[in-house]
């Protein structure tokens, strides 16, 4: 992803972190491609943490499996009960694995956990795209855009 996709994806992400810091929860973040890189930008060095993740470019493919694998292992830790997870991405990727989907219904189960999706692209795969609770479509096509900037 990268682009307009890109400025929507980090922009979506600071708003998420405005959104937990005025709630006093925690805002950390992972981008996943070929490796998944971390952030907590609502920690005391949460403001380098926030320019870092601004500063990274969104490059590569979408190994959307480590990035839930990361989410899991986050959220089983107790400071993470009852959290949610927000997931941003255009969903053109390879299939869950079903350990990763049991995985992830066990936490909804257990500790009220929930999956959102953010959904930047028209053409992710509905597989993956069940695992979640909630999913808002943003279209960052050419014609939707050029739709947006007339209304305003």
């Amino acid at each position: 992803m990268g682009g307009f996709n890109e400025q929507c994806a980090k922009a979506f992400c600071l708003a998420l972190m405005r959104v937990a810091l005025a709630d006093n929860r925690r805002c950390f973040i992972m981008l996943f491609s070929t490796e998944v890189v971390r952030y907590e930008l609502s920690g005391p060095e949460g403001i380098e943490q926030a320019i870092r993740f601004l500063s990274q470019r969104f490059r590569g493919g979408t190994d959307i499996a480590s990035c839930f694998r990361a989410i899991i292992e986050r959220m089983q830790g107790r400071e993470w009960f009852d959290a949610d997870a927000v997931v941003i991405s255009d969903f053109i990727a390879q299939r869950l694995p079903d350990e990763v989907v049991s995985k992830v219904g066990e936490l909804r189960r257990v500790h009220q956990h929930r999956f959102h999706a953010v959904a930047m692209s028209a053409h992710g795969k509905p597989g993956i795209m069940r695992i979640f609770d909630h999913i808002w479509r943003f279209d960052t096509g050419m014609r939707s855009r050029l739709l947006r900037r007339w209304r305003r």
